[in-house]
């Protein structure tokens, strides 16, 4: 039948019987052995190495030249994740290779997410542990969300689950989307420049690997803005970002995705902001609906090119 390649390194970490699941089906697969996302020339390596039937796929790129590589054998790819645009989907489709992925699962996962990084930094919780920890009894003084301007730029599901989740305690919420929703029934979208220049907090959702969040949109900020991406790392310039918050044009930053992950540079030496290691669909509901959804995409694409 062929073996399935495992990239997405935290695969099953909660439901085993998925691989039981792949087993029962006789399809032998290889996991991620880097423990990380892989680069291009790890992933070109495994598939030589392996040559898998299908993917199982976390956020490495997958672009042009790793499918070329693959094309004689890999017949799927079935991201784990709402999103696909680590994956060169034109160069999928001319070399036949089915691409899935597992829309809308995490809406309420990266929702909630997102509600606790804003009452977090409006109350700059994990600065006050740092210090209780380091035996200072020091306190500083916050923040309610309750009549604080929120702007959200990308309103897809998650955007709009924020949203929701943010007028439950009293916000007032803009938004822009830079690819704008159909279903979307919300009054209330703005320019994006207007939301850079009044959201006392601005909440990141867009799709896409381009800088939205660069030097000059920090400046055009209200100063003080609370800064949250629960996106893309791609989404903010962390150089810029860095300078801002030592200038205090941004007041707080609380970041789950980077430019490179892990995450080790200069974000983590500032006292006003939050830092967590890509953890938007680690609860363990979502994660396990993803998982299963994705492996369901996979046995479809695997039945549909004759493979299973």
């Amino acid at each position: 039948m062929g073996t399935i390649l495992i990239t997405t390194s935290s695969f099953a970490a909660g439901t085993p019987e998925l691989l039981d699941d792949l087993k029962d089906r006789g399809f032998p697969y290889v996991l991620n052995p880097y423990g990380r996302v892989l680069t291009g020339d790890e992933l070109v390596g495994l598939l030589d190495r392996h040559r898998p039937v299908g993917i199982l796929a976390g956020t490495e790129r997958i672009d042009g030249a790793v499918l070329g590589a693959a094309k004689d054998h890999l017949r799927v790819i079935s991201r784990v994740g709402v999103g696909w645009d680590n994956v060169d989907l034109a160069a999928a489709a001319a070399l036949g290779i089915r691409v899935y992925r597992t829309e809308h699962v995490l809406t309420q996962a990266v929702a909630e997410l997102t509600l606790g990084m804003i009452l977090s930094a409006l109350r700059n919780l994990a600065g006050h542990d740092r210090r209780l920890r380091e035996a200072r009894w020091q306190k500083q003084m916050g923040s309610l969300l309750a009549g604080k301007l929120l702007g959200i730029i990308g309103f897809g599901a998650i955007g709009q689950r924020v949203g929701t989740l943010a007028r439950t305690f009293g916000a007032e919420v803009i938004y822009y989307d830079p690819c704008p929703q159909a279903a979307v029934t919300w009054a209330g979208p703005v320019s994006r420049a207007e939301l850079m220049e009044r959201a006392e907090i601005i909440s990141l959702h867009a799709g896409g690997r381009e800088v939205i969040m660069g030097d000059g949109e920090l400046k055009s900020c209200r100063r003080g803005v609370i800064l949250i991406n629960t996106a893309r790392g791609t989404l903010v310039d962390e150089r810029a970002l860095v300078r801002h918050l030592a200038s205090g044009q941004v007041g707080f930053a609380c970041l789950d995705v980077f430019e490179q992950e892990p995450y080790a540079g200069p974000l983590l030496a500032f006292d006003n902001v939050l830092l967590t290691p890509h953890i938007g669909s680690y609860a363990r509901e979502a994660r396990a609906e993803m998982e299963s959804r994705a492996l369901a995409n996979l046995y479809r694409g695997l039945k549909e090119t004759g493979c299973l």
